[in-house]
């Protein structure tokens, strides 16, 4: 998968609409030699989801080359490089592609996209805490539960609760990570034809839910960057069955002021489509962060999701939906259809991390505001001409590129042996194509790596010809 992604290169440099973009690029690799014949090319969505555009394109792209002869494909079979037998290409041995991107003698690719930090020491403390009564007492259950265990529901209860939003057990549905609580959402809430408002930049995970559904994504600037009034303009314009927002922390780690949510509220109150509002990075806010939409708003249907990454581990695969008691027994059949219910040894890690949410939140800060300050730093040495978006507690940092087009710039800076996220994979239709997220959950050295490499991918991409420079055609 990689090496076909890194041998199309810089793609959107091509002429033309974006599926002969993509063609043009696959043809040349071909006869440069980067993909021999035999080469197994992704299947079409998984090539569209790599390259974050369309399925279409991919669809455009492998139907001229087909015609053309450079592909062959075969039901069940897949799509590959004309000239040799399916899969040949793998015995020939093509040199690693990461070894040909790197810039020094690292071997690996420097991960400056996943947006997550390394487990808090409470994790380790709380899965030794798993012996004893407490442990015989959970093996002796059958360890499914389509709800959650009923401590977890309400040591989340009780945490919105006290921070402002008074909530029962029965509102509280676990889920596996905030991803599927999205996804249970949008199949509750979205119907074929429906309009759905986002802020952009927004979720990958949930413009990847969307752009699987045959509905309308309509997007607007964010609440935390630009006040609710864009939002609502546009929520009585399209009225949409949906609105998703991230009210603390999103993508550019910025969060909204208190009247602006109140002032949401507001304008929301008697809105008959529902809300979701994404809190999952809330917890890492610095100063108080503003108060939760459900709290605040009237005659509105707003569902809450929040889970352990951010501040407390990726790992445990834990999130929740807050919302209508109705609502989440409907949800939570769905989700018993889905995978019977999440892991319970996660979910009881989870409860126990929860009753110390209050100490693990504090030390926690510190370190993320330590690490926003040192990875400023160096982005400001080695990278000048990108500006940064001031960041409030973020595990990733929003940079402004001084020119040119993120995509392109990310393909230019895998093959120099760095991952970041090119701001227009966190958009449905390219406005934020200026922008980079770069994560900074690794270790100091790593991070300062990355960022060396990043500038040298920089240096490179700086010097191809204009039209690599120009913002890319919107996605399709």
């Amino acid at each position: 998968m990689t090496n076909v992604l890194d041998a199309v290169g810089q793609w959107t440099m091509h002429s033309g609409p974006l599926y002969q973009r993509l063609a043009t690029a696959i043809r040349t690799a071909v006869v440069r030699g980067d993909l021999p014949p035999g080469t197994i090319l992704p299947a079409e969505r998984h090539m569209a989801r790599m390259l974050a555009v369309g399925r279409s394109t991919v669809v455009g792209a492998y139907d001229l080359l087909r015609s053309d002869g450079v592909l062959e494909s075969k039901q069940g079979s897949g799509t590959w490089v004309s000239g040799a037998e399916r899969n040949s290409a793998s015995k020939g041995g093509q040199p690693e592609s990461l070894g040909r991107a790197a810039l020094s003698e690292n071997d690996t690719l420097i991960d400056l996209a996943t947006a997550s930090l390394p487990a808090v020491p409470a994790v380790r403390e709380a899965t030794a805490a798993l012996r004893g009564d407490l442990f015989d007492q959970l093996l002796s259950q059958t360890g499914y539960s389509a709800v959650g265990l009923a401590e977890l529901r309400r040591a989340v209860a009780t945490m919105y609760s006290e921070e402002g939003l008074p909530t029962t057990p029965e509102q509280v549905l676990i889920t596996t990570g905030d991803q599927q609580a999205l996804s249970l959402l949008t199949q509750h809430l979205v119907e074929t034809g429906d309009s759905v408002v986002l802020e952009d930049p927004t979720s990958p995970g949930m413009l990847d839910l969307l752009r699987h559904r045959a509905v309308t994504i309509r997007t607007t600037r964010s609440v935390a960057s630009a006040g609710e009034r864009p939002l609502l303009d546009l929520v009585n314009r399209a009225s949409p069955a949906l609105v998703y927002t991230i009210t603390a922390l999103g993508p550019e780690g910025l969060v909204s002021e208190r009247d602006a949510i109140l002032r949401l509220a507001k304008g929301l109150s008697g809105f008959e489509g529902a809300v979701i509002e994404d809190t999952s990075s809330r917890q890492l806010v610095w100063d108080d962060p503003p108060p939760y939409l459900a709290s605040v708003v009237r005659d509105t249907t707003v569902f809450t999701v929040g889970s352990m990454s951010k501040l407390f581990w990726g790992g445990l695969r834990v999130g929740w939906i807050r919302g209508d008691e109705n609502a989440i027994v409907r949800l939570s059949r769905a989700k018993a259809r889905a995978d019977l219910g999440t892991p319970v040894l996660s979910q009881v890690v989870s409860a126990w991390l929860l009753h110390r949410r209050a100490e693990i939140r504090e030390g926690r800060q510190v370190e993320v505001r330590g690490r926003i300050e040192e990875a400023t730093r160096i982005i400001a040495e080695l990278l000048p001409e990108f500006e940064i978006t001031p960041a409030a507690g973020a595990v990733a940092l929003w940079l402004r590129m001084p020119r040119g087009a993120s995509r392109p710039f990310a393909e230019t800076a895998r093959r120099r042996g760095v991952a970041i996220v090119p701001g227009d994979s966190l958009s449905a239709d390219g406005a934020s194509d200026a922008y980079i997220r770069v994560a900074i959950g690794g270790s100091p050295s790593i991070f300062e790596a990355g960022i060396r490499r990043l500038a040298a991918a920089w240096s490179e991409f700086d010097r191809t010809p204009a039209i690599a420079l120009r913002p890319a055609d919107p996605l399709v």
